[in-house]
This record gives C-alpha cells, sequence and structure tokens, in this order.
C-alpha cells in the first residue's frame, strides 16, 4: 500500500515543490507514495474525512486557518496523525512540542534534512506497526495501538476503550476492527469484545482482568485461544524465552 502524504501550504509554488520532493525521495528508496497538495487547513480536513493520510506536511502561517490550528484540531479529537511543520518563522517551535510534531523544519528549506526527517519517518513504520486509522463521526482518527485497551461491539459499530479513559465510536463492526489490528497484539475474546494482551492482567474461564480493573467476558469457546495467545505474546515481548 502506498504511503500517503498530505501537503499543506498555501504558496503553491512551496506546496508543488515539496511534493516534488517527496515524490524524488520516495522513488530513491523504491517506496510507493500519494502525495497530495492542499492550499489550507479547511481543504485538507474536508479531504481528510474520507481519504485519511498517514503523513502531514504543514506550513503555519497561512490564511484562514493557520497551521498550529489545524494540528490542534487534530490533536483535541485524538487524531495522533505524524505532523511535520515546514515553516518560515521559528516563533512557533515550542507550540509545535505541545501538539507532539514529528519534526519542524524552517524555510528556506534544507533538502538532506528533510529528506533525514522522511527516512527516519519511514523507518519507524516499517520497524513499529503502531497506528491504526478508524472512521469516527468526526471523521478519520490516527490511533496508536498499543493506546487502545479494549474494543466492544455496539450493533454495526464498535467502541475503543484508550489507555487515557477516552472512548471513541467507530464506524466498524468487530469483525472489520479486527482484521486491521495486530493478531500477535489484539485477540478477541468473545463475539463482542477485542482485548489489548499487553493489559491482561489474569484470564479467568469466564472473564479477563485487564490492569484497569475492567472485567471482560471471554466465551467458552474462545478460551483456550485467548490463553494461547497470552502465552505467545509474553513469550515474544521477552525475547523469545518464558520468563
Amino acid at each position: 500500500m502506498a504511503m500517503a502524504v498530505a501537503v499543506v501550504d498555501d504558496d503553491e509554488v512551496q506546496n508543488e515543490y515539496l511534493r516534488k520532493l517527496v515524490k524524488e525521495w520516495a522513488d530513491g528508496r523504491g517506496t510507493a507514495v500519494d502525495v497530495r497538495g492542499y492550499g489550507s487547513a479547511e481543504e485538507f480536513l474536508f479531504d481528510y474525512e474520507d481519504r485519511p493520510c498517514s503523513l502531514l506536511l504543514l506550513d503555519i502561517e497561512m490564511e484562514g486557518q493557520n497551521g498550529m490550528e489545524l494540528a490542534r484540531k487534530l490533536r483535541a479529537r485524538g487524531d495522533s496523525l505524524p505532523i511535520v511543520f515546514i515553516t518560515g518563522f521559528a516563533d512557533y517551535m515550542n507550540e509545535g512540542y505541545d501538539v507532539e510534531a514529528l519534526h519542524y523544519l524552517l524555510k528556506p528549506l534544507d533538502v538532506e534534512k528533510f529528506v533525514r526527517v522522511l527516512d527516519k519517518y519511514a523507518d519507524r513504520k516499517e520497524d513499529v506497526a503502531d497506528e491504526i486509522v478508524v472512521d469516527t463521526e468526526n471523521g478519520s482518527m490516527h490511533l496508536g495501538v498499543s493506546e487502545i485497551m479494549y474494543a466492544e461491539a455496539f450493533g454495526r459499530n464498535s467502541r475503543l476503550y484508550m489507555r487515557d479513559g477516552r472512548e471513541i465510536d467507530c464506524r466498524a463492526g468487530i469483525g472489520e476492527l479486527r482484521e486491521k489490528l495486530p493478531a500477535d497484539e489484539i485477540v478477541g475474546c468473545h463475539r463482542s469484545y477485542l482485548v489489548n494482551l499487553r493489559y491482561v492482567r489474569t484470564i479467568g474461564r469466564t472473564e479477563l482482568i485487564l490492569d484497569g480493573g475492567q472485567q471482560i467476558l471471554v466465551s467458552r469457546r474462545l478460551y483456550g485461544e485467548v490463553c494461547r495467545a497470552f502465552a505467545a505474546y509474553y513469550t515474544a515481548k521477552n525475547g523469545g524465552f518464558e520468563s
């Protein structure tokens, strides 16, 4: 699947230049990439509802909603989309840390540094499959898999219970959600529940107890599968050896 990169900059020349650099970088790595350009934060948000991306290259000083406001809006709704700020102003650097930006690059752009940032991001993506994109009533949202404690079915939809206490309603059934999540970390313990093994404290015949004290139903049919998955997860976590 191609890496989807969004460039948001109201300077048309700069926007085109950044897209060109991303394509050249991807060609050099042999990486498939889908690069999209947007002239405003509003245009990006409108498209992002239906076409999520995996990396956002974002200018700050723009007409209308500026880049920092866009970043804050994404973070406020729980979206962890990786953001690289590319701007002519150093004044916003501290705010970039506030919204957990992946990097902050100044214009005129140092191309070698830009390439290193893209390399770092791509290498991290290859090494750590810890991201899922879900469809919510507020549009597409990036979430870290490691932040999901468990998921519960609600008819044709499902609800994610996050480590920080958030509850996120997804427009996907529990089966569809399971297909998106890593099978070695997230397992089905009941037809209505998926659970993240990293948060499981104990496994009983009829229920799981999570680190936060939550009690999750375990079906008789899936009990053995859950136990095997739990053992395999912690064996792998300990470097392949039983502790």
